[in-house]
């Protein structure tokens, strides 16, 4: 999964409201375990991140989505 499909998805706020790319940045870095500022290394639309982080992303959503199925709002 694209780390822009990511956020979009996991990161409350629209993508146009100030401060999203922090609140993106700060979700990726959690979900991948990297520092935030490596994240911030993939460029504003993280088009440099390595490969292996789309796997990462992809496992880190479907663990989300039973998250929510599971435990209750």
């Amino acid at each position: 999964m694209e780390p822009n499909e990511f956020c979009r998805r996991w990161v409350d706020m629209p993508p146009d409201e100030r401060g999203y790319y922090k609140a993106c940045v700060k979700a990726l870095a959690q979900a991948t375990g990297l520092s935030e500022r490596t994240v911030e290394g993939w460029g504003k639309d993280f088009t440099k991140r390595p490969e292996y982080v789309l796997n990462i992303l992809r496992k880190e959503d479907i663990i989300n989505q039973i998250r929510q199925l599971v435990l209750p709002p």
